[in-house]
């Protein structure tokens, strides 16, 4: 397959297509290495937007829907790669309140942490995160009420921009990112952005009205991220998986490589990406009944599963 076949995307990309082209190279460059094989079994999720359990909190309604889905991953031997906005540090102000409102949730994960199974990646709405003082603050030992002393958490936890999965059976990179970067708002002027959403739309959700400078929100936004993430797959010529738009995204063969996992926070279910066998699907976990009215959760393939190599490139 000749470039000019791949993927027949040819849509007009926005002037700050090349600062966003920087970007990643920029994180691409400075990304983790992971070798994995075909025993390899990962688990990816983006933008959980776990918050306070208030009236702003798109995780909660979720939340138990999401402990299942991680439960069974921890007791299937999965690996956990959280791909940003995991906490949504721009609607609020305190962690701490984030961790009670969704201790349950951490705990699964401090499961994860402790066998050496769970990456945290840095998305817009948590690039806090980024600091090594808010890190040793929040998330390297927590207060536990019961003994009222403080206990390891995510010690030396270490946040990453980007990650590249190295499939050792066939050389193929998976090149992993939230997807948020070279978004002026979202990216380089984050404070602005978190300024906005804190003071603004966090209060006018209330009476339903999205929050137009979020990708998850703003459908010609995503559309934005989804052309610039495109262009730099096929120029690079690698596969990329992202989230940030809230959108899932699984391309067929003769399109460009890019993947986006969707959310934690759909209304009715969450969908990710599963890598098992040296192959890639698309997943969506929702509450369904069974033919006797008992209400279950489902774990569903959307799309895939495809060996990693199926992408000509």
């Amino acid at each position: 397959m000749n470039r000019a076949d791949f993927g027949n995307q040819n849509d007009s990309i926005p002037g700050s297509k090349k600062i966003t082209f920087r970007r990643l190279n920029q994180v691409r460059e400075a990304a983790k290495r992971i070798p994995i094989d075909n025993d390899s079994r990962i688990i990816i999720f983006s933008d959980c937007h776990r918050g306070d359990y208030g009236w702003a909190d798109d995780f909660a309604k979720n939340q138990n829907l999401f402990y299942y889905a991680l439960s069974y991953y921890f007791h299937e031997g999965y690996t956990y790669i959280e791909l940003g906005d995991g906490d949504d540090l721009w609607k609020n102000h305190n962690f701490q309140e984030i961790f009670t409102a969704h201790r349950v949730i951490f705990e699964v994960m401090m499961r994860f942490y402790a066998e050496k199974r769970f990456y945290m990646m840095l998305g817009n709405h948590d690039i806090e995160k980024s600091s090594p003082r808010f890190l040793q603050s929040n998330f390297h030992t927590y207060f536990d009420e019961t003994t009222q002393q403080r206990r390891p958490f995510f010690p030396d936890l270490e946040i990453h921009p980007g990650l590249v999965l190295q499939h050792e059976p066939t050389q193929r990179e998976l090149f992993l990112v939230h997807g948020h970067q070279g978004d002026l708002l979202s990216d380089l002027f984050w404070p602005i952005g978190r300024f906005f959403v804190r003071v603004f739309w966090r209060n006018l959700q209330l009476y339903g009205l999205g929050d137009p400078t979020s990708a998850a929100k703003n459908f010609t936004k995503a559309k934005r991220v989804d052309k610039k993430l495109i262009y730099w797959s096929k120029e690079n010529r690698k596969m990329i998986i992202a989230g940030h738009t809230h959108r899932p995204r699984f391309p067929s063969l003769n399109h460009v490589p890019y993947f986006n996992t969707g959310s934690v926070v759909s209304p009715y279910s969450i969908t990710g990406i599963e890598i098992r066998h040296g192959q890639i699907a698309m997943i969506r976990w929702s509450v369904k009944p069974d033919f006797g009215g008992n209400l279950r959760i489902v774990r569903d393939v959307m799309s895939g599963p495809q060996p990693l190599d199926a992408w000509a490139y």
